[in-house]
């Protein structure tokens, strides 16, 4: 029996988010015509790629006990072996996590039999089922050496392995030893087959470049049983020590030791000293300390390095410690733990060998947060030469710490007047970090003179952006134009390829043109910003413009800073743009935006919603709004800065972000719930009826049946286009409110009557629903409708007042009594938007499953029975 085209829509649906539908459309066309029974062949694919994509068809698949006829097309379509060579993965990832579902004893019977015949038709071996199951199971990715907890999963495999011949067991075994170590596979093998457990183990403990494994296999056998494991551990180190592998040595000696210090102490410090003397002048090579298995560092494991430093120090610390300086004299290569390890067992008489270090160019970013540790009397006065390392990171690091020095403020004082800008910048990051008065001081009095802007920009954030006293936004501008122009900041344009003087001129709210000095001291300061928001010392001069007449000197930058390729490096253009641009730029700007998602350009995409939230305009919000819904999932980087944006925009002007939505519902040319127009003289008025239709009424407030004939064509052509215009918000505005109803959001009373008394839109909403009137007590007075003037009334039609300090719900009917509820419906006939009074009432119950495999023990030998009825 085919599938039903509906049953397969919401797949199709989804795979057309994917960025390259267009690419595989025609290859999942054929898998849906297959699977519908528009063709009967299998469709065969010329390509792996083609031959790929039906495997978005497994996600279809029911648990093998279930499958049916459905399930054998998808079966039958992945069969081919090309496609079955790309498929394979998918397939095995989707089911085999089925197989441990809970069930009867048959089904789960079922469930393997069915698993096992497909795959074994695919030409799968018995081995190659079972080790596939374990390495699909993703329960042997670990070093977990506990008993297992069986589940109809594991219990088959048991059965499986431990019923296999000799032969079988040799190929699992050969398998597992170039696949590696499996916690499962191990604990199997042991049950199963106890004789093989050891030819497993040194397999896996002499893989070559597998150390980091083989020191948390060699841990957890040590901690699970020492007395049988350690002679095995000790063969292993031993060999790999001997060809020589200076690593697996330092670390299965420093585990055997830990067990038995007598027998192995003088060999793990051997192992030490030629672990450190093999070491070669010149930057650490990092040691991979990733686990193949679990793609982590295993827990407690450490490098070869750091065992071997503490190993010296712990069992021969009078002659490591001037070892080890003399290491760092050599500037032998130390792994960067290793440097913790000397702060940790030294202390104090670390601080010498950990400056030695520094002074011998071990990295600082390594030494400086350890010495960091320590007293600081006993290098601080010592690190004051590195204000001047060529290294900013250092530098920064430096600085923190000298902050703390009991002279910082004079010392730093002396570097803010160095001749060079990276240590006048390190000055400032001292002084930055300094609670005093006399520090501020400094900076307000460097702030004007300083050509760094980096360093500038510090300052700024330090003084928290209040540079100069002035209240009076024109005064205080002219002053920081006057600074920036002596520190030569204005002689040119911003950009190099940017012909200021040609750009349309900017107005000041006093009406006069703003001046070149003023325009690039605007642009200059923007260029400052890495986010996309209005720099601190630009805000005074963004609020002298007149915005209604910027709009041509935004385009005009917009074109220029486009025409440059739309480059990342020059996003702070566009966010000036945004700040200064009317309607028609942010048109553009959303047509850009578009172009850049479609073209990949996420990053900037993403900088685009940001600026064009920061235009502001209700138009330009509905758009950074639509983006958040658009991309919520596919190229969702794109959705969640829009939603960030809309944030952002929300809290600086003190509203939620529900509220801030609320604010920039469309009102189609509406002034309140009416539209205005006349016909030869006379006044009409246009509003929304019940379904969201135009509907008309003249002067004496009669409603017509119709638009006046005489209506001219283009307001009727308005009128008539309407409801297409207004179907994506009435959409989406259903979905929110179903949303608040399922959330129970609260109005203010209000903030809910500027909403739903206001809107055209909103106030047809406003009389489908049922509301609900809560106290500040969060206690139900009454519930309400609106009549078509958008009046409360209650149940018996009494209007109602709603108290300034009263909540305002859409009614959930669980809110209700049974008796009301029915009132309610017998009484409210407006067509709800979405259900509402016959909403279903489902309490959240407390409920526990748990799964019994007692049903599925598969004690009677069925799995081994499954392979000799497949063959």
């Amino acid at each position: 029996m085919p599938y039903k085209k509906e049953t397969i829509l919401p797949l199709v649906e989804k795979l057309k988010q994917l960025n390259d539908y267009e690419n595989i459309a025609g290859a999942i066309q054929s898998g849906v015509d297959f699977l519908t029974g528009h063709t009967y062949e299998t469709p065969v694919f010329p390509t792996a790629e083609t031959a790929r994509q039906m495997g978005h068809f497994i996600s279809l698949l029911q648990i093998p006990d279930h499958w049916d006829d459905n399930d054998r097309l998808i079966l039958k379509l992945i069969s081919p072996p090309i496609t079955w060579n790309e498929c394979r993965e998918t397939f095995l990832t989707t089911i085999i996590p089925m197989m441990d579902m809970p069930g009867t004893s048959s089904s789960i019977v079922l469930r393997f039999s069915y698993f096992t015949s497909y795959l074994q038709q695919r030409g799968c071996t018995p081995e190659e089922i079972g080790s596939l199951m374990i390495s699909y199971s993703r329960d042997g990715n670990n070093f977990d050496l506990a008993p297992l907890k069986f589940t109809p999963l594991r219990k088959f495999l048991q059965d499986l392995i431990k019923s296999a011949e000799p032969h079988v067991i040799n190929a699992y075994v050969n398998t597992w030893r170039k696949k590696g170590w499996n916690s499962l596979f191990f604990r199997l093998l042991t049950k199963g087959h106890p004789d093989r457990e050891m030819e497993y183990l040194e397999n896996i403990l002499l893989l070559p470049e597998y150390l980091p494994d083989q020191q948390a296999v060699s841990r957890v056998l040590l901690q699970n049983n020492p007395g049988k494991y350690e002679p095995l551990i000790e063969k292993t180190t031993t060999q790999l020590a001997a060809l020589p592998d200076y690593a697996a040595a330092v670390s299965g000696y420093y585990l055997l030791a830990g067990h038995l210090p007598e027998k192995y102490n003088q060999r793990l410090l051997k192992a030490a000293y030629d672990y450190l003397e093999r070491q070669v002048t010149g930057s650490y090579t990092p040691e991979s300390g990733y686990s193949k298995v679990t793609g982590n560092i295993p827990p407690n494991n450490m490098p070869p390095g750091v065992l071997a430093v503490r190993g010296l120090l712990h069992l021969d610390r009078p002659a490591a410690v001037p070892y080890l300086a003399d290491l760092l004299a050599q500037k032998r290569s130390l792994h960067p733990e290793a440097f913790q390890v000397l702060a940790d067992e030294l202390q104090e008489q670390a601080a010498p060998m950990l400056l030695h270090a520094l002074e011998n160019d071990y990295d600082a970013r390594t030494i400086l947060p350890v010495l960091s540790q320590l007293d600081k009397a006993l290098y601080i006065d010592q690190l004051w030469p590195y204000t001047l390392h060529k290294l900013k990171s250092v530098r920064t690091l430096v600085a923190v710490i000298l902050a703390e020095h009991p002279r910082a403020l004079e010392r730093a004082a002396e570097l803010l007047g160095h001749k060079k800008a990276d240590q006048r910048l390190t000055a400032v990051q001292i002084l930055s970090k300094l609670d005093h008065e006399h520090a501020r001081e400094l900076l307000q009095q460097a702030l004007h003179k300083e050509v760094n802007d980096d360093a500038r920009d510090l300052m700024l954030e330090t003084l928290g952006g209040h540079t100069l006293t002035d209240t009076d936004d024109l005064v205080l501008v002219t002053r920081l134009v006057m600074f920036a122009k002596k520190r030569h900041k204005l002689s040119k344009p911003a950009e190099k390829w940017l012909d200021d003087k040609a750009l349309p001129p900017l107005y000041l709210l006093d009406g006069t043109v703003m001046t070149t000095d003023m325009m690039r001291f605007l642009i200059y300061r923007m260029s400052r910003v890495t986010e996309v928001h209005a720099d601190v010392e630009a805000k005074p001069l963004l609020r002298l413009i007149d915005r209604s007449r910027s709009g041509d000197f935004a385009r005009a930058l917009y074109k220029a800073y486009a025409d440059q390729g739309g480059d990342l490096k020059l996003k702070y253009l566009m966010t000036l743009t945004a700040l200064l641009g009317d309607d028609l730029l942010a048109d553009t700007l959303r047509e850009d935006i578009q172009l850049w998602i479609t073209t990949k350009r996420l990053k900037m995409a993403e900088h685009g919603v940001g600026a064009l939230a920061l235009h502001g305009s209700n138009k330009a919000l509905r758009e950074v709004e639509f983006f958040s819904r658009r991309y919520r999932f596919r190229k969702a980087v794109v959705g969640a800065a829009a939603l960030r944006a809309l944030e952002l925009t929300a809290t600086e002007r003190g509203l939620t972000l529900q509220e801030l939505i609320d604010s920039i519902v469309p009102d189609f040319g509406f002034d309140g719930l009416y539209r205005s127009f006349e016909v030869k003289g006379e006044t009409y008025r246009a509003f929304l009826d019940s379904n969201f239709k135009p509907a008309y009424i003249n002067d004496k407030g009669r409603r017509l049946k119709a638009i006046p004939v005489a209506t001219p064509r283009e307001i009727r052509n308005a009128f008539k286009a309407l409801p297409k215009e207004m179907a994506d918000t009435i959409k989406v505005q259903t979905q929110r409110l179903e949303l608040f109803l399922e959330e129970q959001r609260k109005w203010s009373a209000e903030k809910w009557q500027a909403v739903f008394r206001h809107n055209p839109v909103m106030s047809v909403f406003a009389t489908r629903l049922v509301w609900a009137l809560f106290d500040e007590g969060d206690q139900l007075i009454t519930a309400f409708y609106c009549d078509e003037n958008i009046t409360p009334r209650t149940l018996t039609g009494d209007s109602l007042t709603l108290p300034e300090n009263a909540q305002v719900r859409i009614l959930h009917p669980i809110h209700l009594d049974t008796a009301t509820l029915q009132q309610w419906k017998d009484t409210f006939k407006a067509q709800p938007v979405f259900p509402q009074l016959d909403r279903p009432v489902t309490l959240p119950q407390n409920y526990a499953v748990e799964y019994d495999y007692g049903d599925a023990s598969m004690e009677n030998g069925l799995p081994s029975g499954y392979m000799e009825q497949e063959g």
